[in-house]
């Protein structure tokens, strides 16, 4: 069988092996996966922007194909920023770029746009992470101890290789267009690999102290400066649909963003409904742009 090429390259960053992936050209764009994804699962999303845009992904530490992060340490805001940082320094991007950030990942974003303004042109939250109130109770510590220990118990059951493709295909929806040999095989790769399930497991025990730190940080810097977008995925309907834009109004509202929703859709709509949510950021690109053009003097267009 002939051996299937990585797409993008795997190079220290931060101190750590990570997958990078670029396509098309234009100005950039930072598409930010959710727990438990990997580049692959932006796929479909990139390939509706790259005739447009620079697009870049990462795999954040054990998804895909970057190396994990020791035992003794896990997921920070502060890690996350800077890692983000040494992506776009590695690949000599100097301009401003818009954040794409799907669930989870919106905290990183948020933390980014606050303490790298002048790197950050816009910010698109899709069906982002938004607590109402603080939630760490247990010691992170202690939560990442009790992931990697599961993570050794799944591991030796050799859990990942006999059931990680048949979970994927199960849990998560098909792009519209299917995937091809080179995804089935990166996906078969990943989700055989113990590395997935613990970096999954790790970073949701970290999210309270992430949280937490970007509450903090919210206290400190309030809203974002650059154009943000909050974008819903609602279902069908019933009272989870209501609820759920509720909680994203009141999420747009806290980040003094505008707000937009898909429907009907899941969460996981960057695979679901790709085509939507690229056209949602071409409309905050041309919002940032807009504002840019106002703020340097120019006559208002919506006026």
């Amino acid at each position: 069988m002939t051996p299937v090429e990585p797409p993008g390259v795997v190079a220290e960053i931060a101190g750590l092996a990570t997958h990078v992936v670029v396509d098309g050209s234009g100005p950039p764009v930072v598409l930010m996966a959710a727990l438990g994804s990997n580049w692959f699962d932006l796929d479909a999303l990139a390939a509706r922007l790259a005739d447009s845009f620079t697009v870049i992904r990462y795999d954040r530490p054990g998804y895909g194909l970057s190396a994990s992060l020791p035992r003794d340490r896990w997921p920070t805001l502060s890690g996350e920023i800077d890692r983000l940082e040494a992506v776009l320094d590695h690949l000599g991007v100097t301009e401003p770029v818009v954040l794409a950030a799907h669930s989870m990942s919106s905290l990183y974003a948020e933390g980014f746009a606050l303490t790298r303004p002048g790197r950050t042109r816009a910010v698109l939250m899709i069906d982002g992470t938004f607590s109402l109130i603080g939630v760490r109770a247990v010691p992170t510590a202690r939560r990442v101890a009790n992931c990697h220990r599961a993570a050794d118990v799944v591991a030796r059951l050799d859990i990942p290789r006999r059931l990680g493709p048949a979970a994927h295909a199960s849990v998560l929806p098909r792009p519209p267009e299917g995937y091809d040999e080179s995804q089935r095989h990166w996906i078969r790769h990943v989700f055989t690999r113990v590395d997935m399930a613990r970096a999954t497991l790790v970073e949701n025990a970290a999210y309270p102290a992430i949280d937490e730190d970007l509450r903090a940080l919210r206290a400190e810097r309030g809203r974002p400066s650059m154009p943000v977008t909050v974008l819903a995925a609602l279902g069908d309907g019933g009272g989870w649909r209501s609820a759920w834009r509720s909680r994203h109004r009141r999420y747009a509202a806290a980040l003094g963003a505008s707000y937009e929703e898909i429907s009907p859709a899941g969460h996981l709509l960057v695979l679901s409904r790709p085509a939507l949510v690229a056209d949602a950021i071409r409309r905050l690109v041309r919002r940032a742009d807009d504002g840019w053009v106002r703020a340097a003097g120019a006559p208002d267009p919506m006026r």
